[in-house]
């Protein structure tokens, strides 16, 4: 029951990941013009597009924190993607792309050997 919890909550975060990859249209009217600033939305796309694939890759192993954190990320409007600055939005989109796809650790397979010179 808790796998199926997971991958739902997955397959939901990557959805929000590439839909807010792609800029959005503005509305005439008095809407507001878009959520996610389209120049944030271009200069974030590759680190989000990478995040959907990461999320809806059932190999990768994502703990429950990552989930929560990216949950947090796209829900709540205060985090740097619904902002007007592109620097601080790509800083946060990136350092929630290293802790989803975190690289597997390197294993020496021989001791480290000391060198005289």
């Amino acid at each position: 029951m808790k796998r199926d919890r997971i991958t739902k909550r997955r397959d939901k975060l990557a959805r929000m990941a590439e839909r807010a990859a792609v800029p959005e249209r503005s509305f005439l009217g008095r809407a507001p013009r878009s959520l996610i600033r389209p120049a944030v939305s271009m200069a974030c796309a590759p680190s989000l597009q990478a995040i959907a694939a990461a999320l809806r890759d059932r190999t990768l192993h994502i703990d429950e924190e990552s989930l929560e954190s990216a949950w947090r990320f796209f829900t709540d409007g205060r985090t740097a993607l619904y902002g007007y600055d592109v620097t601080e939005a790509l800083r946060e989109t990136v350092r929630l792309q290293q802790k989803i796809v975190r690289p597997e650790p390197v294993e020496l397979d021989q001791a480290p050997v000391a060198v005289a010179v």
